[in-house]
């Protein structure tokens, strides 16, 4: 007589942990994404977009969200369906630096005084750049000498 694997409601606990094993990561891919999604909505809902060209001629859509002293940058809508697939084969590869570096260019063509601190990735290809701005004098900051 042949031993006939232990099941429970008639499915065999080995194919099931199998089936587990391979679906779990496209389910925590999935739950990653859906959180991303939520904390982009989070940050940055109702802030209009802007579009940057950087030096190099790529383009970018920015989302600057300057109570929180962040970015969320994305390549522009011409370039999204191109580059993370030609460069990455549709991987994501658009390293974090180059997104530090438009950070950088857009801040100063804002005339604001600031640097790019962290690159995080938060759905790819959007990265938020945290930045710190220089805090600007004013007329209240001048001392007036003894009273």
């Amino acid at each position: 007589m042949r031993a006939i694997a232990s099941t429970k409601a008639g499915l065999p606990w080995p194919s099931v942990a199998r089936a587990l094993r391979l679906t779990a990561p496209l389910l925590l891919a999935g739950l990653a994404g859906c959180a991303a999604i939520s904390y982009a909505k989070d940050n940055y809902a109702g802030i209009t977009p802007q579009y940057f060209t950087a030096a190099n001629g790529d383009k970018y859509t920015i989302y600057d969200n300057i109570g929180q002293s962040r970015l969320m940058i994305g390549p522009g809508a011409t370039a999204s369906a191109t580059q993370g697939f030609v460069k990455g084969l549709g991987l994501g590869s658009i390293p974090p630096v180059v997104f530090r570096d438009v950070a950088e260019q857009y801040l100063r063509s804002t005339e604001r005084r600031c640097t790019a601190q962290d690159v995080t990735l938060i759905l790819d290809p959007r990265y938020e750049v945290r930045y710190r701005c220089e805090r600007m004098r004013g007329p209240s900051d001048v001392l007036l000498g003894p009273a």
